[in-house]
């Protein structure tokens, strides 16, 4: 029999947690008005403009939704890690490296424009899905932490690839004080939604990649073995789920989405690999900052990200014409993600308890 939909059980269920983002959401908004204050501006008016300029005239919305589109998909490849209990920080290095690799097929490779596109998407998710497994490999092999081990790759990222730019693939032919490939085919970029925009389909593609993941988390083994995995490690052990495996195709597929953010970026906005594009924009922190406040569920990863953008868009706006800056859309985010962040925190050190419990009580009852 099919599960009927009910309302009721699903606030029962997710009720308290939309509360709580709410509430983080309130206390954001607070502290951002305390520093509109102390700016000398109107909080209110101040808000009005930021929302204005960011969701309701149309302009503003679809460069949200543009700058929403790498967000989104960098929640869902931390989510992907996380919600297995791999903490991956490296998204940024993931995606630095695959949409770096996939800039290079597009600008190299010889053929039809639309072959030379796939290829690029392919190789640029299989470099950023083997530069994840790497934290895998070296936490199986020598016991590396994967948090250290993927937040040190994201440097190495960065500093190998602004040497391929500086030197061996740099654009000669424009400013040469910049640090860039020169631009792909046109043939090879993705197709635009808006004439007056950058809006584009990468953002169609991030929609595509949220029911993907919903679809691998309830209708598929490894879905099932991920999630397990992450719930609880010994309890999956058992039921026969193989740690290592899962730990490998896990982080590969995290990396894999990672670098399709960076793709997404290039092949929708920028059209070439420039030196510290992701380090400067941010993308990986602000997809980190979206999954802990969704509590790392896909959909709760979609809205968040389109109103962390969004904050970042109405910010620019209102910092060009009043006196509150720019970083005050970060403290806000910021704030929100801390108060998110401490019910995450509480919720997986009671989890741990239980579980530390009900082991004592496997053990006791083995003794007896």
């Amino acid at each position: 029999m099919r599960k009927k939909f009910n309302l009721k059980s699903i606030w029962e269920s997710n009720g308290a947690r939309i509360v709580q983002v709410l509430l983080a959401t309130l206390f954001g908004l607070l502290v951002g008005a305390i520093v509109i204050i102390i700016s000398k501006e109107d909080p209110i008016s101040v808000y009005a403009q930021l929302f204005e300029k960011s969701f309701i005239k149309p302009y503003y919305l679809m460069q949200t939704l543009t700058r929403a589109t790498p967000i989104i998909i960098c929640g869902l490849a931390t989510a992907a890690a996380w919600r297995a209990g791999y903490i991956n920080i490296g998204v940024e290095g993931q995606m630095v490296f695959g949409s770096f690799a996939a800039t290079i097929v597009a600008i190299y490779m010889p053929g039809p424009p639309f072959l030379v596109l796939i290829v690029a998407i392919l190789a640029g998710m299989a470099i950023g899905a083997m530069y994840a497994m790497i934290a895998a490999v070296l936490n199986m092999k020598y016991n590396v932490s994967i948090v250290i081990s993927t937040l040190m790759m994201n440097y190495i990222a960065n500093f190998i690839t602004s040497y391929f730019v500086t030197y061996p693939f740099k654009d000669q032919s424009g400013d040469g004080l910049a640090s860039q490939t020169v631009l792909i085919p046109e043939g090879t970029r993705f197709l635009k939604l808006s004439s007056k925009t950058t809006f584009n389909i990468g953002f169609i593609i991030a929609i595509l990649l949220v029911i993907g993941f919903i679809y691998m988390s309830k209708k598929t083994v490894f879905g099932y073995e991920s999630k397990m995995t992450g719930f609880n490690p010994n309890f999956a052990k058992y039921g026969g789920v193989k740690e290592k495996r899962v730990m490998l195709k896990t982080m590969a597929l995290s990396g894999a989405i990672a670098a399709m953010a960076g793709i997404t970026e290039i092949f929708g906005v920028k059209y070439r690999f420039i030196e510290a594009l992701f380090s400067s924009t941010a993308y990986a922190w602000t997809g980190l900052m979206s999954a802990l406040i969704a509590s790392l569920q896909p959909i709760g990863i979609f809205i968040s990200s389109i109103f962390l953008a969004g904050l970042q868009v109405g910010g620019q706006s209102i910092q060009r014409s009043s006196n509150v800056p720019l970083q005050m859309a970060t403290v806000i985010q910021s704030c929100i993600t801390l108060f998110v962040s401490v019910r995450v925190g509480i919720g997986v050190f009671k989890n741990r308890k239980k579980i530390k419990k009900r082991e004592e009580k496997v053990e006791s009852g083995g003794e007896g």
